[in-house]
């Protein structure tokens, strides 16, 4: 018999073996299950029973317990099932990759700050939160060492019951990596986003308010935020120790207070601000101790003070922003040589430049000196900012154009635009849908600080009277 002959004879009962064996492993392999689980039900245990790929559909109604995801399940149920942890460890901890959490409202998560719990602990690649209501946490969600998260569509609301320093993060990636955060909403915690050691992350279409931080971030680069609105917090986004990180057509608003800023840089190296809104702020952009950033076409309007630069900060460049409407332009430290405040072709837009241009090219045919003389005093008397809108003000910085005999920190723009860039991209449109915000805070600090400062200038002339 030849092996032709050999391979005819058994391929029928290949064929039928072949078959059987589909028959048999297809059922069990292909087909997810859907379970149903009801209040009072242990989800911990049935999401352990379950097989990878299940879903565990959770009845509407209140659900106090713990939970554990050790198995890559679709967790999710109807009209946001109430997960209450009941102040105990973490209330939703994933360790299964791939799982998925849709649609929950998750309460309650311990108070210890030192043990960093959290309504859900990610500690898995390939996990995604989405959908979900988080109240009452410590820190919201808490990324500890997984990558490839997806957080998405999530609204986290912090504890107003504790104070600012005892309450945790909204997001907080810590040792990760190629995460998603899109679409959500974080308020009333520590510090919205948070990032250590967290790379090549993309952070798009978020809303930060009422926070410490709006982002907080340190030890972390190759990262992407666009889109996102950071307003009325402290600080709208604080930058530590990173470099080479991309901001476009972000909104960082309305953020008042001593020591508040829209941006802050902190040993900050190569990153790249562009198109974004600065508005309303105490402080637009703080940058110390950092280097070769570029920050362009960025409209920067109505802070108290525009820019604040302090030592270490070289080969930075400014150009084709506008700053408009703003009490003081500038405040250094030290003298500025380092800066680029304009491009090659181009510098910047200045509300307060008063210069000409007679051969019509856009370009100021004189320089601008960012500082006036008045600004200088106010970089070693902060006292003198009480001033700054007074007639001296004024007519001292008149007389330092007219009669330039003092050139003050080296701050010079050689190619001052005369109308505004026509920064397109600029979110101003967001801006407006959400309002301008209650500045009834801002108001009245100044209406209080002014006050007293007529009242102690009072005594002292009422002493000095008695001198007499």
């Amino acid at each position: 018999m030849t092996g032709v002959d050999t391979y005819r004879k058994l391929y029928p009962m290949l064929l039928v073996v072949i078959i059987t064996i589909a028959i048999v492993l297809i059922p069990a392999t292909g087909v997810a299950a859907k379970i149903s689980v009801i209040p009072g039900q242990n989800i911990s245990s049935i999401i352990h029973s379950a097989a990878a790929g299940d879903t565990v559909w959770l009845a509407e109604g209140e659900y106090l317990q713990q939970i554990i995801v050790d198995v890559p399940v679709v967790l999710t149920g109807e009209n946001l099932p109430y997960i209450r942890g009941g102040y105990e460890g973490h209330v939703v901890q994933v360790s299964a990759p791939g799982a998925i959490v849709d649609g929950l409202h998750i309460s309650e998560a311990g108070e210890r700050l030192t043990k960093d719990f959290a309504a859900v602990l990610v500690e898995a690649d390939s996990v995604t939160i989405r959908n979900c209501l988080i109240t009452r946490p410590l820190h919201g969600i808490y990324v500890k060492g997984g990558s490839y998260t997806v957080i998405e569509n999530n609204r986290i609301e912090g504890r107003l019951d504790l104070i600012e320093a005892d309450r945790g993060n909204g997001i907080h990636l810590w040792y990760s990596k190629r995460n998603e955060v899109n679409h959500n909403e974080i308020l009333n915690v520590r510090d919205g986003i948070y990032f250590s050691f967290t790379d090549s992350t993309n952070i798009r279409f978020n809303s930060i308010h009422h926070v410490r931080y709006g982002l907080h971030y340190m030890y972390s680069d190759y990262n992407l935020f666009e889109d996102n609105t950071f307003i009325l917090n402290v600080a709208g986004a604080a930058l530590m120790y990173s470099s080479n990180i991309m901001f476009r057509r972000n909104i960082f608003a309305h953020c008042r207070g001593f020591r508040a800023y829209g941006i802050l840089y902190q040993s900050m190296d190569s990153t790249f601000a562009y198109d974004n809104l600065i508005y309303d702020n105490s402080r637009g952009i703080f940058i110390n101790n950092s280097s070769s950033n570029h920050i362009a076409n960025n409209d920067v309007f109505d802070n108290d003070l525009a820019i604040q630069m302090n030592g270490g900060s070289e080969r930075n460049v400014f150009e084709e922003n506008n700053f408009v409407n703003n009490l003081s332009e500038l405040l250094l430290d030290v003298t500025d040589r380092e800066t680029a405040w304009s491009g090659q072709e181009r510098g910047n837009h200045w509300s307060s430049y008063t210069g000409y241009d007679l051969d019509g090219d856009g370009i100021g045919d004189v320089p601008f000196d960012i500082q006036n003389v008045f600004q200088v005093m106010e970089g070693s008397v902060p006292e003198v900012r009480f001033y700054l809108l007074s007639p001296a003000a004024a007519i001292l910085e008149i007389a330092e154009r007219t009669m330039p005999i003092l050139k003050f920190g080296g701050a010079v723009d050689d190619k001052p635009i005369i109308r505004p860039v026509e920064n397109s991209d600029v979110p101003w449109d967001s801006l407006d849908e959400l309002g301008e915000g209650d500045r009834s805070a801002a108001i009245l600090y100044t209406v209080i600080t002014i006050g007293l400062f007529g009242a102690l200038l009072r005594m002292g002339r009422l002493k000095g009277k008695r001198k007499w």
